[in-house]
């Protein structure tokens, strides 16, 4: 069945005094890309959580965001005595060698990056962290997926039941397509017959007949109905299968679309260019749809 590349994906979870969110956004795209947003003292897992979300995913452009947030802000404040060490260091030395006065304020301290962080992630194991957070992961593309997948059975439903139409359509045109030669043949002989009285000539009915022959293999559609009824075929076909076939189906449309337009212009029939007409507006709806198809 098919999958709309569109989607959202959250879970939000609490483990001691730290929270964890994680939300997946899914938007269309005509390739696969995954965009993994993380705390910095998580940045190593990047690689692992894209990885991981590419297993739910197909085609789209994915924004993974994971944050962090203490509970317990006051109990969770710890700080990193040998960063801050090293960092007032340099500050003397770089005083010394360029005979500066610097007056460092505990403030200053710790505004260098590292000299503050979370102590229960810095004394937790580190194994059991990388696990809950790809699991949290896991979830939220686990919702995407759901939601991604109940969106693309509306596709379904609506793609299937506008696909229908156009075989309807096809099927009235090919019934129509031997009228057109049939009424031009027909009024080709009444303005004969109405000319014949008048005429000083005897009027060559050899030529008349390969007259309306090459008027029937001008506007014969027979090859573009049956390609048009193959393609609707093989679009079905698509529609049916568990991969990614959005760019399939737009193929498809626009080939399609292409028979319609060969149809409006070859037939010289009024009703089967009217058809013609209907079966380009309904694909145009279609392809509308596809785009959002992963």
């Amino acid at each position: 069945m098919i999958r709309s590349m569109t989607g959202y994906g959250r879970i939000d979870e609490v483990k001691g005094s730290t929270r964890l969110t994680v939300e997946i956004r899914a938007v269309n795209h005509r390739f696969s890309e995954i965009l993994v947003r993380l705390p910095k003292a998580w940045s190593m897992l990047e690689d692992p959580v894209r990885k991981l979300v590419a297993q739910f995913v197909r085609r789209g452009r994915l924004e993974v965001t994971v944050s962090v947030e203490s509970i317990q802000a006051t109990s969770a404040a710890a700080i990193n005595w040998g960063v801050a060490e090293q960092f007032v260091s340099l500050t003397r030395e770089i005083d010394q060698r360029f005979s500066l006065e610097t007056v460092l304020t505990a403030r200053d301290v710790l505004l260098f990056p590292g000299v503050l962080h979370t102590k229960e992630l810095e004394e937790a194991n580190g194994d059991e962290i990388i696990d809950w957070l790809l699991s949290q992961v896991q979830a939220a593309a686990q919702d995407l997926l759901s939601m991604k997948m109940a969106e693309g059975k509306q596709l379904y439903a609506d793609l299937t039941k506008r696909l229908a139409q156009v075989c309807v359509w096809n099927q009235e045109i090919q019934a129509l397509a031997p009228l057109g030669v049939e009424e031009y043949h027909s009024r080709l002989h009444q303005r004969l017959n109405d000319w014949a009285g008048q005429a000083p000539f005897e009027l060559d009915m050899g030529r008349v007949a390969q007259e309306v022959a090459f008027f029937a293999d001008k506007t014969d559609i027979s090859e573009e109905i049956t390609r048009l009824e193959s393609h609707c075929h093989q679009f079905m076909e698509q529609l049916e299968k568990d991969d990614a076939v959005g760019r399939k189906l737009d193929f498809l449309l626009q080939e399609m679309n292409r028979e319609a337009n060969t149809i409006a212009s070859k037939a010289n029939h009024l009703r089967i260019q009217h058809l013609a007409v209907e079966i380009k507006s309904e694909l145009e709806k279609m392809k509308e749809q596809v785009q959002n198809v992963e």
